[in-house]
């Protein structure tokens, strides 16, 4: 049996010290990731928003020369605000 009493005879609390710093760690970690996550998903939408107003914001002459139509928009922004070039 492990004895948490030091040899002074003070109580060694390191051990439910460590467990308890543990836990709040990843706690903590679950919480930074959860922002994170939600604020880079909210800077994509807005990304996404931008290149909403400027696609609208053409003429449909304009969007017939890159191609798309207006119904085409939102699938058209979210594709060009989401694309990863990977290089050559």
């Amino acid at each position: 049996m492990k004895n948490n009493v030091s040899t002074a005879g003070i109580p060694n609390f390191w051990p439910q010290l460590r467990h308890a710093a543990g836990g709040f760690a990843s706690f903590f970690a679950g919480c930074a990731s959860t922002v994170y996550y939600g604020l880079a998903r909210f800077v994509a939408n807005l990304q996404i928003g931008r290149m909403e107003s400027v696609l609208r914001a053409m003429s449909d002459e304009e969007l017939a020369q890159i191609g798309i139509t207006r119904s085409d928009i939102k699938r058209h922004a979210k594709f060009l605000a989401t694309y990863e070039y990977d290089g050559l």
